[in-house]
């Protein structure tokens, strides 16, 4: 993940934070401007845009009820093995990187 003088800080967000996030993922939130203050608060300098849309474009967020999938909020849907999601901008475009869980398997011998 890059990150020079040209790029924001990297954003680190766990399916916990998604979730948060995802809870303004309504048109009642959206119309009142809500995010814009958890943003401010919790995310400074990122905005709406940059995080719940982005990562439904790139398929890491799914609408409706899928198979080895968990709920976030608001019908937004993460795969069950996704730990944390890593965010960044570089020449005004957000880039992302998936963290998933590692399983270790116990071999006996």
């Amino acid at each position: 993940m890059p990150n020079d003088s040209r790029n924001k800080e990297v954003l680190k967000l766990d399916v916990e934070a998604l979730s948060m996030i995802a809870g303004y993922a309504h048109w009642i939130p959206g119309i009142r401007g809500l995010h814009k203050d958890y943003f401010a608060r919790n995310l400074p300098g990122w905005q709406w845009n940059q995080i719940i849309p982005v990562l439904i474009r790139k398929e890491i967020i799914v609408y409706g009820e899928n198979s080895g999938y968990r709920h976030l909020s608001q019908g937004l849907y993460i795969a069950n093995d996704i730990e944390s999601v890593s965010f960044w901008t570089k020449n005004d475009e957000t880039e992302v990187a998936v963290f998933k869980k590692t399983s270790l398997e116990s071999f006996e011998g």
